[in-house]
């Protein structure tokens, strides 16, 4: 849905553009065509209207400083002030939009737009198409989601390996617990059996006590042995992971200096590439109000008197003209000597913009690489911090812990000593007693042990299936956005195609080209989407082929070329490539408006039935026409003179 309100009247002032001083023009709902002849300052006002809409910057008047575009659109103002300084023409205010490809592509239908000249020149129509679209930023996109997935899968399949371990470990479970029962029915067994020894019950407790008290301390030794070896193999696995790491850290070149001097470069280029398109709009601009007073034999600027004027009507291009810029009178063929030259400076400028654009692509390659490595680097030096902070606290650690061994086996080195000492009582069945439930006592609590270690394996296998659920929750859902990010541009592709075909099998119906069968696109495909190369990975650009088939007299159809169309087809095709890419972008939500000019190579009836489709397009159809060509429309349309863009 369009933000704006597109059943009120917008008006348009501008001041200083182009061949304009000064013109106020109310465009409203449906179409507005604006009918006078060449020079007459409708091309002005449409490149000003462009301007302000958010396309390329109009031309300001060659003898002034500043220049002003305002439209009021429902309650919103948009207002364009131009104002020149050394040399340049800097622009402020605000737009109606900011999306100037989506302007100068689509809405604005000018001469010079790039969809009816890429048909004119032959150039790819995919990339006329596919121009809005960031390409760069989808394939980033999928980028990352392929590195997210990868990281994924290995963290399934890591825990597949670990739940692979359920079975074992709940069976030994089951065992060990089993083991528990039988060592308890022992344990209570020998217990009734001493209760019936006739001992000094003296002696019995201090055999007890003292049996009980060294298996107590063999129990605490085994415990802080099984502690030291368990930190033994985490330091040797943190030491194997920190010259891993150290490794790759040395293996890692990343340069700051040389990221900032890309930068900077990058900075400088992309303003060169944005005066440069400042330039070749600005001098396009002049080219084309120009030729439109070079060319035309009504203009108010032409100067001719009555002693001259039989040659003049030999030679047009002795006449002379008034500059328009100074008020100096010059002969025509000095003023289309100078636009060669300007034109050909218009296509160095192209050239140059050209080269400094794929220098920027690569720049901007470089610049990625650059800031992976750095992250990289950045990442392994602080996963370093951490294993040398873990190693440190297990060094402390096992120290603590042998200082206890060392200490444990002590006091069990005196207790076994004091035991020994009492021959007496060692020498009687009821030491043997005592010593046999010492050690099932002792067998029983490693078992105990075993049993608690079990439980929190088990728990710790609970906790990865519920992760590994999670997981593959998370992994369908970047499979399924992966898919949608790589089928993007080719959905785009493919509903422009659909949108263009669709309008062009109408529009040859509707204007009735007799000798034309059909006009329509193919697309051919590579493989993998790549950015880079516009196309697709592995393959070669993916391109829009166009098709024309014309039908012979005896009504064969054959296949023709685009050189061979007249220029009223070439004109209407590159219209509706236009129109398709206005529909696909959506760009009606952004700028329900077009605009229409130099249709004078179509007959005033196919371009009445031309307005009357693309209407039903667009909320506001702006079209430049001459008045035979405006005749033909009728009354359906609002008609602004050409007498009333200048006041």
């Amino acid at each position: 849905m369009s933000q704006f309100d597109t059943e009120r009247p917008v008006r348009l002032y501008a001041e200083n553009i182009g061949g304009l001083s000064e013109s106020e023009v109310t465009l409203r709902p449906g179409v507005t065509v604006l009918r006078g002849r060449n020079a007459t300052g409708r091309t002005s006002l449409l490149k000003a209207l462009t301007g302000v809409l958010g396309g390329s910057t109009p031309a300001l008047r060659g003898n002034t400083a500043k220049g002003r575009v305002r439209l009021e659109w429902g309650n919103d103002t948009y207002d364009q002030r131009l104002e020149r300084e050394n040399g340049t023409v800097r622009t402020s205010g605000q737009t109606v939009t900011e999306r100037s490809e989506l302007v100068d592509l689509f809405v604005c239908l000018t001469e010079d737009n790039p969809a009816r000249r890429a048909v004119v020149q032959g150039d790819d129509l995919r990339d006329i198409i596919m121009r809005p679209v960031d390409t760069d930023a989808i394939q980033r996109r999928i980028e990352e989601l392929q590195s997210e997935r990868n990281r994924i899968g290995q963290r399934l399949r890591s825990i597949d390996s670990e739940l692979d371990r359920r079975t074992d470990v709940t069976s030994r479970k089951a065992s060990v617990k089993s083991e528990l029962d039988e060592l308890d029915g022992q344990i209570a067994e020998l217990r009734d059996r001493l209760t019936e020894y006739d001992a000094d019950p003296q002696d019995a407790e201090q055999v007890e006590e003292a049996l009980k008290s060294l298996e107590e301390r063999k129990q605490t030794l085994e415990s802080i042995s099984n502690r030291i070896r368990t930190n033994e193999d985490t330091l040797e696995a943190l030491r194997d992971e920190q010259q891993e790491l150290q490794t790759e850290q040395r293996s890692v070149e990343t340069s700051e200096e040389e990221l900032t001097r890309i930068e900077t470069k990058l900075s400088e280029l992309t303003s060169r590439e944005r005066s440069l398109a400042t330039t070749i709009n600005d001098l396009s601009a002049i080219v084309e109000f120009n030729e439109e007073l070079v060319s035309d034999t009504n203009s108010e600027f032409l100067l001719s008197d009555d002693v001259d004027s039989a040659v003049a009507k030999l030679n047009p291009m002795s006449e002379s003209v008034r500059c328009w810029t100074c008020g100096s009178q010059v002969d025509r063929s000095r003023v289309s000597d100078r636009l060669d030259e300007l034109r050909s400076v218009i296509d160095e400028k192209r050239a140059e913009r050209t080269d400094v654009q794929s220098r920027i692509e690569d720049l901007r390659e470089t610049q990625a690489e650059l800031q992976d490595e750095i992250e990289r680097r950045d990442e392994l030096s602080r996963r370093l911090t951490e294993i040398s902070t873990e190693i440190a606290q297990r060094e402390q650690k096992l120290e603590s812990l042998r200082d206890r061994r060392n200490e444990t086996r002590q006091r069990l080195s005196s207790l076994e000593e004091s035991v020994s000492e009492r021959e007496t009582l060692q020498e009687t069945e009821l030491v043997d007693q005592y010593q046999r439930l010492s050690e099932l006592e002792y067998e029983r609590g490693q078992l105990e042990e075993e049993l608690s270690s079990t439980r929190e394996e088990i728990a710790e296998l609970d906790r990865l299936a519920d992760e590994q659920e999670q997981l593959q929750a998370q992994q369908d859902e970047i499979r399924e956005e992966l898919a949608g990010q790589r089928t993007q541009i080719r959905d785009l592709e493919e509903r422009a195609i659909e949108a263009f075909n669709e309008h062009m099998d109408e529009i040859l119906e509707v204007l009735d080209y007799r000798n034309v069968a059909r006009i329509w696109i193919e697309r051919q495909t590579g493989t993998e989407f790549d950015s880079s190369h516009g196309g697709y990975r592995g393959g070669s650009a993916t391109r829009f082929e166009l098709h024309i088939v014309r039908e012979s007299d005896q009504g064969a159809g054959y296949e023709d070329t685009v050189t061979n169309l007249s220029e009223s087809e070439r004109e209407v095709i590159g219209l509706i490539i236009a129109l398709a890419g206005y529909l696909v972008h959506n760009v009606y939500e952004v700028v329900p408006m077009m605009l229409l000019d130099s249709l004078e190579a179509v007959d005033a009836d196919r371009i009445a039935d031309l307005v009357d489709y693309f209407g039903e397009y667009t909320s506001y159809l702006v079209v430049a026409l001459l008045p035979e060509d405006a005749d033909a429309l009728g009354d359906c349309c609002a008609h602004v003179p050409a007498e009333h863009l200048t006041s």
